[in-house]
């Protein structure tokens, strides 16, 4: 475990450099936000690879901690006295634990199986973020939105009967991870209840499930780690679905101008039924709210006009964006710190895809 938590440990990491890259890169590349599936308000590609990166952030502190909490040593003989060992047990164990560079427990812990619970929901935690960033780029791989598109090249996304086909495969492996993941996760908490100082089935029903949960998400990461700085993103089709809707996606940006001089109500309503009108006689909202009286009393003209530049309409994504990816790497220097300074661990070159494998 402490060889496959510091090759997930690793992989984080890397997934965090190739997620801070890709957002200050489209910092400001504008792209539709969607709610409920359907077209909301602009937002930058960034500010979603950075929401991607916050998460990914939180995951690596708590493995850090996780690593810390469960790597030590269990040794208690028969029912966790060590009474075979007289008045050595103690220094027995304190020895044993130097010897496998394992930290040492106040009290042995074989029926209190938390620490080993904690490893499985952490990685759990960490499989379905990984399967919200699978989620969302499958979807805007889509062909009918064609914003962002995973590598192609050999063996990777073809089709057996379809030349022109380039699967998301990537997004396939990490979803299908994170589908199986939860149900085993659930699995450890119920073999949590165990009987007296050894329990009756509940512990050996981690056997197969502990390693199984370390591989899918060793898998998964590793996957996800490989993909994100290759993603191809086509910035001009974003533009271009920003205008799908003929206007409609700055609908809150004119509510919430004309809140300003009509009240909050009636703005809601005026723009909502030209939102309406808009829609079933397809025609831009912009045209059909410069012809409301009400509307071209307050918001003529320019001041119009201006509501319908996304640029206009960001808020604090931006923002968002350079406070995450400094704070990802704030936070990444201080953990490479305390990893050197721990103590020294098998050598072990191996990735984890090996520990997929």
């Amino acid at each position: 475990m402490r060889q496959a938590l510091k090759l997930v440990a690793s992989d984080l990491e890397r997934l965090a450099e190739g997620l801070a890259a890709l957002a200050t890169k489209h910092r400001s590349t504008m792209v539709v936000g969607r709610t409920w599936m359907q077209q909301a308000l602009p937002t930058t590609f960034g500010v979603k690879v950075a929401a991607w990166l916050d998460a990914v952030t939180r995951h690596r502190e708590r493995l850090l901690e996780t690593r810390r909490r469960v790597l030590v040593l269990q040794f208690g003989g028969a029912v966790g006295t060590l009474a075979a060992l007289g008045a050595r047990g103690s220094e027995v164990a304190k020895i044993l634990a130097e010897e496998l560079h394992l930290g040492l427990p106040d009290v042995p812990w074989h029926s209190h199986r938390d620490r080993l619970v904690e490893v499985a929901a952490t990685l759990g935690l960490s499989v379905g973020t990984l399967g919200k960033m699978a989620r969302d780029i499958s979807l805007h791989s889509q062909t009918e939105v064609g914003e962002v598109c995973e590598p192609g090249g050999e063996g990777r996304g073809g089709s057996s009967t379809m030349p022109h086909k380039r699967n998301p495969v990537t997004s396939a492996v990490v979803l299908s991870a994170a589908l199986r993941v939860p149900g085993l996760v659930g699995t450890m908490l119920t073999a949590m209840v165990q009987e007296h100082e050894r329990g009756l089935g509940g512990w050996h029903a981690e056997w197969e499930t502990l390693p199984e949960i370390v591989s899918l998400c060793a898998g998964a990461l590793h996957q996800m780690a490989e993909v994100v700085p290759r993603l191809e993103i086509d910035a001009e089709r974003m533009r271009e679905n920003l205008e799908l809707t003929h206007g409609l996606i700055y609908a809150e940006a004119v509510t919430m101008a004309l809140a300003e001089k009509i009240g909050k109500s009636s703005a809601h309503q005026l723009v909502e039924a030209a939102c309406n009108r808009a829609h079933k006689e397809k025609r831009p909202l912009r045209d059909v709210l410069g012809e409301e009286k009400q509307v071209r009393a307050h918001l003529a003209g320019e001041a119009l006009e201006g509501l319908f530049d996304p640029r206009r309409y960001l808020g604090a994504a931006e923002e968002f964006v350079d406070r995450v990816v400094a704070g990802s790497r704030r936070r990444a220097r201080p953990a490479q710190k305390r990893c050197r300074t721990t103590r020294p661990e098998a050598s072990n070159s191996a990735s984890s895809s090996e520990v997929m494998r």
